[in-house]
């Protein structure tokens, strides 16, 4: 995996250098927006991990010219606390995510794991469950419980749109379909709790499969499946997604989440969801969750 850091502080951009290469990608860096964007046409990154506030160009700059190159790469702005309308602008000119100064590393480790899990994605899965162009329009398929096959999960729910969804929406989509099988997977199915998570990724992917094993070993969650159901009319795609855990308590988490600022961490989830979908709503007692994305207007 490819990955261009500009930072134009010196400090962060050795931190991050050190923690990217230390994940095993290849890694360039540039100090501003106007040698980032030099970086990024010669580079050609799988992901931009920017800062927002630079000389020259600004990250913000930056990220409307990467975005006429290129609507695929992975795109994640960072900008301190109390500059939430940078995080907002940054998100309304396509950027998939945004990390919060001072950057820690259990905050850039788990969005790298959940970026690898997008690009993994393959174009070359097919979709023996669906058939014809008339039953795509509305299944349903089973998930086990098992991180390893959402990639392919999410290519099959991307390939069922037919080309008939923005491709601007795209990548913003399988991120957003991406964070919610994890998180049915993880949180719903098998209990994880933040807690767990992060203490288990102190030692990488191995800790969480370490993790992931000890609550597979209950054979009543080792059954634990999800569900997702997807269906299509001439305005919108939708994709609703169950999991056979224990739920939440939503509306209070929605409340709450309300009130806080996008850069607050609890609610950052719930925040991006709503920017990565046009309508979002959970259902029963929290574990289930239904989508939605506009089709492409047919002129």
């Amino acid at each position: 995996m490819k990955v261009l850091i500009v930072e134009d502080d010196a400090a962060s951009r050795e931190f991050l250098l050190d923690t990217v290469e230390s994940q095993g990608f290849e890694v360039r860096v540039a100090t501003d927006g106007l040698s980032g964007l030099e970086a990024f046409k010669k580079f050609n990154p799988d992901i931009v991990l920017s800062d927002i506030r630079m000389p020259k160009m600004d990250g913000l700059e930056m990220l409307k010219e990467i975005r006429k190159l290129d609507s695929n790469v992975i795109v994640v702005m960072s900008t301190a606390f109390g500059c939430e309308e940078y995080a907002i602008k940054a998100l309304h000119y396509r950027a998939n995510n945004y990390l919060k100064k001072p950057i820690r590393h259990k905050d850039l480790l788990p969005l790298f794991h959940k970026c690898s899990s997008i690009i993994k994605t393959s174009d070359s899965v097919d979709i023996p469950e669906i058939g014809s162009a008339e039953v795509k329009t509305h299944f349903t398929l089973t998930l086990q419980s098992s991180v390893e096959d959402i990639p392919d999960m999410v290519n099959l729910l991307m390939k069922a749109t037919s080309g008939s969804l923005d491709e601007k929406e795209i990548l913003n989509t399988k991120f957003g379909l991406t964070e919610l099988l994890t998180n049915a997977i993880e949180n719903g199915n098998l209990e994880i709790t933040s807690e767990e998570w992060a203490e288990a990724f102190l030692t990488g992917d191995k800790g969480l499969k370490i993790l992931r094993g000890k609550k597979m070993s209950d054979p009543l969650i080792a059954r634990r499946t999800v569900k997702v159901t997807y269906k299509s009319d001439d305005e919108y795609f939708e994709w609703v997604i169950s999991d056979q855990g224990k739920g939440f308590d939503w509306q209070r988490v929605l409340r709450e989440c309300d009130g806080m600022s996008p850069m607050d961490l609890e609610c950052k989830g719930i925040f991006l969801s709503r920017f990565h979908f046009d309508g979002m709503e959970y259902m029963d007692n929290g574990s289930t969750v239904r989508v939605r994305k506009r089709r492409t207007s047919i002129s």
